[in-house]
């Protein structure tokens, strides 16, 4: 079945209908906006643009769908010449976006890209979902309608808080205790979320890892300086 944005209306309503929460159209939008927005901030879209040389050209115009203060070149590396079975690549220090008057260009420093060989520009761009299609992975769908679905409550958690006392003082109670379900509902979506991406608690950067190799047999065949071959 294709996601689209419908696909993601209706998951995200299945994740407040239980508490009986009720949010209009453009609050359910703005929510999945935002929710997108932050997913592909951790798991960006990849594509790359291809550009072929002709031995003049120095300034290269960025792909249509370049987002300008999100997207970026990964690792800051350009791939020249293109098309190798070990990949070349142009470091960060031979090129820098320059802005002319046609807009912002990427401009090599020290390289012209030749007749037959091509410029290979890697970068990323936010995700896209619509009423026909959606560029989040399969995987990810339900953690990014958990993610959206926890935005929502939060957003009327804010409201229920900030309501002022009405003529009935039950009310007042009331209003304060759809704020604290809505509030711990919105925190287990949000976890759930970090949780399937991996993220730290109050971030969005993925949580550290790493490894290391120990070699019991060192190559000049010493002990080691604290645990000699002899006591092991």
């Amino acid at each position: 079945m294709t996601t689209t944005l419908a696909t993601f209306s209706t998951l995200f309503d299945d994740r407040v209908r239980d508490v009986g929460a009720k949010l209009t159209d453009d609050q359910r939008r703005r929510a999945i906006e935002t929710a997108l927005t932050r997913y592909a901030q951790v798991r960006p879209v990849t594509a790359v643009q291809d550009y072929p040389g002709d031995g003049v050209a120095y300034d290269f115009t960025l792909p249509l769908d370049w987002h300008e203060g999100f997207s970026s070149v990964p690792d800051g590396r350009l791939e020249y010449p293109a098309g190798q079975r070990e990949p070349v690549y142009l470091e960060r220090t031979e090129w820098i976006f320059y802005r002319g008057p046609s807009g912002l260009v990427i401009r090599l420093l020290r390289t012209t890209p030749q007749t037959g060989e091509t410029l290979r520009l890697p970068y990323t761009k936010p995700h896209r979902v619509d009423a026909v299609s959606s560029t989040i992975p399969a995987l990810d769908e339900g953690a990014v309608a958990d993610l959206a679905a926890s935005i929502g409550l939060r957003s009327l958690a804010a409201h229920y808080a900030n309501t002022q006392d009405p003529t009935i003082q039950a009310d007042v109670v009331n209003y304060r205790s759809k704020a604290d379900e809505y509030s711990r509902l919105a925190d287990k979506l949000e976890g759930q979320y970090r949780a399937h991406l991996r993220l730290d608690k109050q971030s969005e950067a993925r949580a550290a890892f790493g490894f290391t190799d120990d070699d019991q047999a060192p190559t000049h065949r010493m002990g080691k300086l604290t645990h000699p071959n002899e006591g092991r």
